[in-house]
């Protein structure tokens, strides 16, 4: 496990972010905005622990370890695969394989050009919170991928994303869908080693009547720790799906959600996480409605085995502007050995009658009986567990595109393989 001692909070020196942003050839409304985005920082408040989204987890786990801004060294070497794809690494142009090149899609480095700075910020603003204010003022890997009006990308786009083995890595994703355009964007974090802490942002700008599927894959290795924002903005009938899938690291902290703007639009956000050992992985969903006849969906499931611990937030927020809206919200943890601990708190904020609004939260362990049935017909007792577990997550993997679903099935089949023992 990562160091818990208390670390000071970064400084960032306006020189030094003038310097790093020449490094990288950014323009001079680019340097601005990271500019502004230093001073929010400066005065922004630390989070504090009394409030109930940083109960959990200590925000001192995640603190970069160092001065930013900085390009960290150590990479990870990764072969482009035939489909779509993107290597995003710090103080790197975005790198393309050839498919990409070829998808009728734009993708440039971040702060390249000054219509990036269009949408930059208007799902995740430099205010949102201290790591994100970090981000926005010192990210050292960015990328913008926008998807032309009316184009349709077959094939998903795949962002791989490899953190150093130490440093600190601050990735910024922006994906802007045009109207009526359509994509599948695979955002994939791994790598990292025992010093290595990321802090990621990534925004998505859901045009009118677009569809964006985004799948968000966490699976650092052992000691690696982050913070990852997630917002999508989804424009009048628009269609957005989340998936997240959390695996990896030591400590980890994701705030994932949505932005109903215009009527119409549609949200979904579907996640399975599945620490073990003494992983602390701490999950915040959100889905703000701000305009109505709107809907929203959340099922996100959590099993905990070993002496891991799983924190959920979530909340619909619907506001009085947003009459005939719909949002659900259901959250389920299945403790897999009596050392692991999965806590919840379901939230509803809403500002107006004219709603339909429902959440449910379980905590449970695995069903003694169900267990007893699977072993009586010769079923071992480590293979009946993995039956148990992936029954509990197959209806949420379900409603992942299919060409998706048996990528993170895959995953969560390694996972499993490691539950032996674990009880």
């Amino acid at each position: 496990m990562a160091s818990t001692a208390t670390r000071e909070r970064v400084t960032l020196e306006a020189q030094a972010v003038t310097d790093f942003s020449a490094s990288l050839g950014e323009t001079a409304a680019g340097l601005t905005w990271r500019q502004d985005a230093v001073r929010v920082f400066d005065g922004i408040d630390y989070p504090d622990r009394v409030r109930h989204l940083w109960r959990y987890t200590d925000p001192d786990r995640l603190q970069p370890r160092t001065t930013l801004p900085q390009q960290p060294s150590g990479e990870i070497p990764l072969d482009m695969p035939d489909s779509p794809a993107v290597l995003v690494r710090p103080g790197r142009t975005p790198s393309l394989n050839p498919a990409a090149l070829a998808a009728g899609i734009e993708v440039q480095a971040l702060l390249s050009r000054d219509e990036h700075l269009n949408w930059l910020g208007r799902a995740v603003p430099a205010d949102h919170g201290y790591f994100e204010a970090l981000n926005a003022a010192a990210f050292n890997a960015g990328v913008q991928v926008r998807i032309p009006r009316g184009v349709s990308l077959a094939d998903p786009l795949r962002l791989m994303i490899p953190a150093p083995n130490h440093g600190s890595f601050l990735p910024r994703v922006l994906v802007v869908a045009e109207e009526s355009a359509s994509i599948t964007v695979v955002e994939d974090h791994l790598g990292g080693g025992p010093d290595s802490v990321v802090v990621g942002v990534t925004e998505i700008i859901v045009g009118a009547n677009a569809d964006v599927r985004h799948v968000l894959v966490q699976r650092w290795q052992d000691g690696a720790v982050g913070h990852l924002t997630q917002r999508a903005s989804v424009d009048r009938d628009g269609r957005f799906l989340g998936a997240t899938a959390g695996f990896g690291g030591d400590v980890v902290k994701a705030d994932l959600g949505g932005i109903l703007a215009g009527p119409g639009a549609r949200s979904e956000l579907v996640g399975v996480t599945l620490p073990d050992r003494r992983q602390q992985l701490d999950h915040h969903t959100v889905h703000r409605h701000t305009s109505g006849n709107t809907w929203s969906n959340i099922d996100f499931k959590a099993a905990v085995a070993g002496r891991a611990r799983s924190a959920y937030t979530g909340l619909l927020r619907i506001e009085a502007d947003a009459p005939a809206s719909e949002a659900f919200q259901e959250n389920r943890n299945l403790l897999l050995s009596d050392r692991a601990r999965a806590d919840t708190i379901p939230e509803l904020e809403i500002l107006t009658d004219d709603v339909s609004c429902s959440h449910g939260a379980t905590a449970a362990p695995v069903d003694p009986e169900q267990l007893f049935y699977l072993q009586s017909r010769g079923i071992t007792a480590d293979e009946s567990l993995r039956l148990v577990v992936r029954g509990f997550v197959e209806p949420t993997l379900r409603q992942v595109p299919e060409g998706l679903r048996v990528e993170l099935e895959d995953l969560v089949e390694e996972r499993l393989s490691r539950l032996a023992g674990e009880g």
